[in-house]
């Protein structure tokens, strides 16, 4: 009885650890957004790693690693639902870039709401129009839809996400 009952927590530590460690990927076909993808993406994760902690104030940085250059657009949902916007257009030349570039001229800097954010990177290979809005959308459902109208007219596209956590 102990040991059934030792495997069952070992087990679930296991998994949890596995989940926690995990990069989201929009894998290519629909991705759940409603638009074909192209599998351009290769990685795109915090600098410091999946699920990071970041305290309110310290600068965050994102690698994104492409297979084509295009364009790069940043958004994310916070604990609370809200989406937002950290950059559009983002140019890059096919590779590993650390986001945001020197040419942006800006730094991503943690704010609240403290907890669980997911970021995604929206890569097209022409620049999109910035009339899609992304403020004022609430949860995933609305997210995946902006992003989907955004990058829809794109002849290569893709999604990936990530997660970190402010404190």
């Amino acid at each position: 009885m102990k040991l059934l009952r030792l495997r069952s927590i070992v087990g679930i530590a296991l998994i949890a650890l596995m989940a926690s460690a995990c990069t989201v990927v929009v894998q290519p076909g629909t991705g759940g957004i409603g638009v074909d993808l192209d599998g351009v993406i290769v990685d795109f994760r915090p600098t410091r790693g999946v699920g990071a902690v970041y305290g309110v104030g310290e600068e965050i940085q994102f690698l994104i690693q492409t297979s084509s250059p295009g364009y790069v657009t940043l958004s994310a949902i916070d604990p609370d639902g809200r989406v937002y916007i950290l950059s559009r257009n983002i140019a890059v030349p096919g590779g590993s870039v650390v986001l945001p570039t020197a040419d942006q001229r800006v730094t991503y800097n943690a704010a609240p709401p403290r907890g669980f954010h997911r970021v995604r990177a929206s890569f097209t290979s022409t620049r999109t129009p910035e009339s899609v809005i992304y403020s004022g959308r609430q949860g995933d459902g609305e997210w995946s839809n902006a992003i989907s109208i955004e990058i829809n007219p794109a002849p290569l596209r893709d999604v990936r996400e990530t997660n970190l956590t402010i404190r």
